[in-house]
């Protein structure tokens, strides 16, 4: 049976929301252990029986994360993050600080072999499938040898997802054209089109909507305001969406058009997952958004436990034979 090891003091309403999403994912038969402050963990579990690991610091989200690791030795994240490394759990999961769950899982489970620094890769809904998006948020500012790795960590994620070959990559830009974009994108262009990557050049932020490629590469800083623009978008058609049926259709025909929407809802929802990967750290590490409500962590712990199911980490480790596939 497998275990998730979950960062209970991490997000905006934690541990409240993250001790009732556990005790949710455990009755969908999830095995967890929770990291945190052992009493307050107490006072919201109940009479639920889940393990306690005591790790009563906190990382808050405005702290720096590098000195927050290096000073918050008890802290929630870094318990969860052991629990890992000594093969107590099979898998991590936070909605905490990012750059904390990032730089402890550096310092904790250290990078796999060849990689310059990790990723986040978030899995986006598409009209004709699912796409890839990485960075989407823990590398602001980057340099095109790291975009390169970028794209093998996004396109081995992608085969092992999709179960496809040779996924498509695209580098987001401002255009589709080779000359488009800053010194950066320009530079990053070069090395993908002379790579063993199924590298098809440049795409928009329209693309999204087209699933012109499996996998778009950009860096921390522009990937997590495309993810958070998408998010916010769907939210907003939804929205309008909804006003429209109430103003507009006659009310007998409301629900049963509701229903037929209701899909397309939970698809455009991100708490219907609610989980990225962090790629590149030497053990499976997913990273949920702080305002995680309890069906939201479910939904991530659900989301983790299937990517145990994967063998993940097995079948992600032998990405250091193509890290350096093309001289950079």
């Amino acid at each position: 049976m497998s275990t998730i090891a979950v960062d209970a003091m991490g997000g905006d309403s934690a541990p409240e929301e993250v001790v009732k999403g556990a005790i949710l994912a455990k009755q969908e038969g999830i095995d967890v252990i929770l990291s945190g402050d052992k009493n307050l963990i107490l006072s919201y579990l109940g009479d639920e029986k889940i393990p306690i690991v005591d790790y009563p610091q906190v990382i808050s989200m405005d702290e720096d994360p590098a000195k927050a690791i290096r000073t918050h030795k008890n802290s929630s994240i870094l318990g969860a993050l052991t629990l890992l490394k000594e093969k107590k759990a099979d898998a991590v999961f936070s909605a905490g600080s990012t750059g904390a769950t990032l730089i402890g899982s550096i310092s904790v489970l250290g990078k796999i072999k060849g990689v310059i620094r990790p990723t986040i890769a978030s899995v986006i809904p598409s009209s004709e499938k699912e796409v890839i998006l990485v960075d989407s948020g823990a590398n602001l500012e980057v340099k095109p040898k790291i975009l390169y790795q970028f794209a093998v960590m996004g396109s081995k994620l992608a085969e092992l997802l999709f179960d496809i070959k040779n996924p498509k990559i695209g580098l987001i830009n401002n255009g589709e054209e080779s000359t488009k974009g800053r010194d950066l994108e320009k530079s990053t262009y070069k090395l993908l089109n002379t790579s063993d990557l199924n590298f098809v050049g440049n795409v928009e932020g329209k693309d999204f909507a087209n699933s012109k490629v499996d996998v778009f590469v950009t860096d921390g800083f522009t990937g997590n305001i495309v993810l958070k623009t998408l998010q916010g978008v769907a939210k907003l058609q939804m929205n309008l969406i909804a006003e429209s049926l109430k103003k507009n259709l006659f009310k007998p025909l409301l629900k049963p058009v509701k229903n037929a929407l209701s899909p397309v809802k939970k698809l455009l929802n991100p708490n219907s997952t609610n989980g990225s990967y962090l790629l590149g750290v030497n053990g499976l590490v997913i990273i949920g958004h702080g305002s995680s409500n309890a069906e939201a962590i479910k939904n991530a712990l659900i989301f983790t436990n299937k990517a145990i199911e994967k063998k993940f980490i097995s079948n992600f480790s032998d990405v250091s034979n193509e890290l350096w596939a093309i001289k950079i």
